[in-house]
């Protein structure tokens, strides 16, 4: 039996969306468009980045693999994770379309940065 990862940045954005339907009882999009704003002004690698990209992190892992671009393995993982910023930006207004731009380019390889050598 293989092991597929869980989607783990999908299935947050697909509970952000369901709260939406919801009428965003925890108002998490206005916290996370406030996050996204600070996250494109302050610029990949700063402290706001980390914040932001920590909404989608499973474990430090998975964050310090969002805030990385050491081991992109497709093109498309940079546009992916502009996507997931830029799109948390424009909500509440587009959480429907949360996940365009995002795919499935940043779960694939979310546990797959190396362990750290102790």
């Amino acid at each position: 039996m293989s092991s597929q990862p869980i989607p783990t940045i999908e299935a947050k954005i697909k509970a952000i969306q369901k709260e939406m339907e919801d009428g965003d009882p925890n108002d998490r999009a206005p916290r996370l468009k406030i996050l996204s704003v600070r996250a494109i002004y302050e610029g990949f690698g700063s402290t706001a980045w980390y914040e932001f990209m920590g909404e989608f992190a499973g474990s430090p892992k998975q964050l310090k693999r969002l805030c990385t671009r050491d081991i992109d393995c497709h093109d498309y993982n940079e546009p992916a994770r502009a996507y997931l910023v830029g799109n948390s930006m424009c909500l509440p207004e587009t959480w429907r379309t949360y996940l365009k731009g995002i795919d499935h380019y940043l779960d694939v390889t979310l546990d797959q940065f190396p362990d750290e050598e102790k």
